[in-house]
Order: structure tokens, then sequence, then C-alpha cells
């Protein structure tokens, strides 16, 4: 019997079980029942990374889950700092992707070399500068790096792995999942009522802007109702304009129902600036179907969403329609003239501070740092925090690389994507990210989690798509 035989995988299969059975034994003798949950866990963890080397993108499947989940995960075992877990995720799958090349097939790292990846890039560079900024902390800096690195790396993973319509149609599927329990949980809450784990955060300072007047402003397992809200009209939007260009009837079905409950749980967060994520998203839709009868269709969904709104008071009875209705009436919200009063008073104060007061350090969730004006005021929008912490010109450069990465991933999507249907889902996720950026200005989302993966996840996919559709070997007739 020669050596090979003495090495094959059912021998190292056979062996690794018995010495697996022999660990378990000895730590139950020694009552350890920590180790035998090691030891149970640590084949599962080895086929998984075994997996991920094989196939790059199933590493970034699971960063995509963690992201869903890192805040709930916080909140349920009561630990703080999980996100680094994030972090560690983004350096292990461009490990994986790197090994990928090096021992099985490369990689298409080329379509690392797109606006978004480049504009990133270049963002990442001027936070770094603003380690120079006078005002700034480092303590503070060290807590934004989620801002400062995280959209760039996942644009240039995205765009190395997510390189075929297959994986396209694989990620939308995992989100619509994602979606499903997100809104499932914020239903539990709404009917059965919130568990220990949500009781004590409300209590710890959570009900003062989910408890209110109004009614209450449901969570699920997000940071906030704002943030859920959002993403909720996001998935609403996504996977509405999905089922329109899905091939597969139950798929189709599947894809109305999600974004049916999606649309749901953003009334059940009450937060009124979602409403501009699907009204956003259906604007954006009508420039980019290049079907006439979409268009007329879309466009009397947005008229009468807004009429119904802006223009009756149908329903008012119903405190998630009243609430959301008060969003096309800001002039007559408090909240909303307060914060046109804050704004003032932050364009005194940074008219001097071009570059801003540092990273870190804007909302009142800072004067754990320091106790300084930007730290005084609420920014209750993700664009006034940049304004706060990187001045008028890192404002300037933010917005510009986000809606220049948006107008051109439209052109791509509506001129050189021929593929019907990858350019049905391409269209979908640039409607919900368009949503977002609007709805960014009244909740300060964009840069939490999960949202900024998501985000930068679909603004890499859509702006690559000429590019996965060459790379595409998925064999359906292009209808």
């Amino acid at each position: 019997m020669n050596q090979r035989e003495y090495i094959s995988p059912s021998f190292l299969l056979y062996s690794g079980l018995i010495i697996g059975l022999a660990a378990i034994a000895v730590c139950g003798i020694l009552g350890s029942f920590v180790g035998i949950c090691i030891i149970m866990v640590t084949p599962v963890i080895l086929y998984y990374l075994i997996q991920t080397i094989r196939m790059p993108v199933i590493a970034f499947y699971g960063l995509f889950i963690l992201n869903y989940f890192v805040i709930g995960i916080m909140r349920y075992t009561h630990t703080s700092g999980l996100s680094i877990f994030i972090d560690i995720g983004l350096f292990s799958v461009c490990f994986a992707a790197i090994i990928h090349s090096l021992l099985a097939q490369s990689l298409p790292w080329k379509n690392a070399f797109n606006f978004v990846t480049m504009g990133l890039s270049v963002w990442t560079i001027y936070c770094f500068l603003e380690l120079l900024n006078p005002t700034a902390l480092d303590e503070a800096w060290t807590s934004s790096r989620s801002i400062i690195y995280s959209g760039t790396m996942v644009s240039f993973i995205v765009s190395i792995l997510i390189s075929q319509y297959k994986y396209v149609k694989q990620l939308l599927f995992l989100l619509s999942i994602l979606v499903l329990l997100a809104s499932l949980k914020a239903i539990m809450q709404r009917f059965i009522g919130f568990d220990g784990t949500e009781k004590q955060w409300l209590a710890e300072g959570g009900s003062v802007t989910h408890i209110i007047a109004s009614g209450t402003r449901y969570f699920s397992f997000f940071t906030d109702a704002g943030n859920f809200g959002s993403n909720m009209g996001f998935a609403g939007i996504v996977f509405g304009i999905s089922s329109i260009y899905i091939s597969e009837k139950k798929k189709r079905i599947y894809y109305v129902i999600v974004a049916v409950l999606a649309i749901y749980g953003m009334f059940l967060s009450g937060t009124r600036g979602a409403m501009a994520v699907p009204l956003g998203g259906l604007l954006l839709f009508c420039m980019l179907s290049k079907n006439l009868k979409l268009m007329l269709i879309t466009g009397f969904i947005g008229i009468f969403i807004y009429l119904f709104f802006a223009h009756t008071n149908i329903g008012q009875s119903n405190s998630m329609i009243r609430r959301m209705r008060t969003s096309f009436r800001p002039t007559e919200d408090p909240s909303f003239n307060v914060r046109l009063e804050n704004q003032k008073k932050l364009a005194v104060y940074l008219r001097e501070r071009p570059f801003g007061e540092g990273l870190g350090l804007g909302g009142v969730e800072a004067q754990r740092y320091s106790e300084r004006t930007t730290t005084l005021i609420p920014h209750d929008s993700t664009y006034v925090k940049i304004w706060m912490e990187t001045g008028i010109v890192g404002l300037i450069l933010y917005l510009a690389l986000l809606v220049v990465s948006l107008l051109w991933a439209c052109y791509i999507v509506m001129f050189r994507v021929k593929h019907n249907r990858l350019r049905g889902l391409l269209t979908a996720m640039l409607c919900g990210v368009f949503g977002l950026m609007i709805s960014a200005y009244g909740n300060a989302f964009l840069n939490q989690f999960p949202t900024q993966i998501i985000v930068f996840t679909c603004l890499t996919i859509a702006i690559n798509g000429h590019r996965i559709e060459r790379y595409t070997t998925d064999n359906q007739t292009n209808k």
C-alpha cells in the first residue's frame, strides 16, 4: 500500500472523527461543557473556511449576513464593540479572495477599477488626513473606522466577487430572507410585545424616541426605528421592482410578499423620513425603466401616494398613517423646525472650520469624548453628521461621490446592459439606493449597520453591470 492511500480523504475523515469523539469524551469526564461545544463547532468552522477558499463569494455572503445581525447580537449579548468582527470579516474575505487566486483561478481584479471603489478610496484618504485636523481627537477618530474604510473595502470585494448574474440573484435572494426576518421581528414586537432585552433597551433611553405620543415606533433588531424603517422602505422598492423582472412565477410571488411585508414594516417603524425611500425609488424607476407602460403605472402610483398623504385625511384615525402623513407637511412638524434651527447654529459655528470638528465628534452621542458645539447639537441626518465632522469640504466630497456614482451607474444600466432581467435587478437596486440617499437627509442611518454595506454593495454591482453581463454564465433567454 503506497503513501497516498494513507492520506486519502476518507482516512483523514475517520481519523478526525475518532480524535473528535475522544476529545469530547475527555471534556465530558472533566465536566467542560464549553470545551464540548468548541469541539463540536470546530469541524463546521473548518468546513466553512475551506469552502470560502474554494468559493470566496461564500465568505462575502457570510459577512453580509453578519452585517445584518450584528446590532441585534450586541443588544442580546449586552456587549459592545462587536463591530470589530465586521472589520475582521472584511479582511478575511480579501484574504480568501487572494488565496483563491493563487491556488485556484484568478478573479476579475480589474473590475475594482470603477468610480465607486476609486471614489471611496479618495474618501478614505481624506478621512486619514482628518487626523491632522487641529480640533480632532484620536479616540473619536478611531471609533469612526467604519465610515473611513468599510465602504472602500466592500466596494473592492463586491467588484471582484459578485461578477456574474447568478451571484446577483443569489445575493438578492439572501437579502430577501434577511428582510423577512427583520419584518417578522417587528410584527412580533407589535402583536406579541417587546421581550425582556428590548424592554431593558427601551428603559435605558430608547423609549425617548420610540415610545412617543403619536404611538410606538418598532425597530426589529436594528439600531433604531429610523434605520429599520428606511431599510424596509428600501426592501419594499427593491423587491417590488425585482418581482417584475423575475421569470419564475413562484419567486415572483415570493418577492411581492417580501415587498409587502417590508412596506408594512416601514409603517410599523413610524419613521416619517422613510416615506422618501419608496417615493424616490418610484421616481427613479420611471426614468430608468425604458418602458412606457411601466413609466405610466409607476408614475400613477407615485402621484396617488403623494395625493393620499399630502392632500387628504383618509385613514387619519390610524396612528401609523397619521404619523407618516406629517412627513408631507414638514413645516407643521415642530421637530423639523428645530432641526432647521440647529442647522443654522451649525452653519455659524462651522463657517471657520471647513474641515469640520473631527471624525467622531458630531452629535450628542459624541459627548463621551468631549463637550463642544458639535456634540451638544443632535445631527438627525447622515449629511449633517458628515458636515459636522468633516466640514463643508468633506460634505461636498461625500455627496459628489454618492451622486456621481449613482448617475454613472444609471448610465451603465440604461445604455450598456442589454440583458433585460439583469438590467431589471440592477435598476431595482439603484432605485432603492436613491431612496435611501434622499431619506438620509432626515435620518442618520446611512453609515450604520447594516445600511452602509448594503448601499455600497448595490452601487458597486450596478456600476459593474456591463462587466457582470460579460462574465455571466447564465443561459436564460434575454426577453
